[in-house]
């Protein structure tokens, strides 16, 4: 992780996606806060992490992911409705 050539594309969709969620998770359960537009984040990150596991053959993060994007654009939607 700390060598420049494992900063592939994929590697660095991975860890922008994962820390978008790290940032919509532990102020919500810690604190109680949650910032809606970040989830606008999460779920572009979250897409482009499903073809960043297909990239990687990860079948679980495929899925995963896709139940995330199901879930930000419910936590997007309920902001807005």
């Amino acid at each position: 992780m700390f060598k420049k050539n494992y900063w592939n594309i994929p590697n660095t969709v991975e860890f922008v996606a994962f820390t978008t969620k790290a940032i919509i998770i532990v102020p919500g359960l810690l604190f109680g806060i949650q910032f809606w537009w970040l989830y606008v984040i999460a779920l572009i990150s979250s897409l482009s992490l499903v073809w960043s596991s297909t990239e990687k053959s990860l079948p679980t993060l495929i899925l995963f992911n896709i139940v995330w994007s199901i879930l930000a654009l419910c936590a997007i939607a309920k902001h807005w409705l």
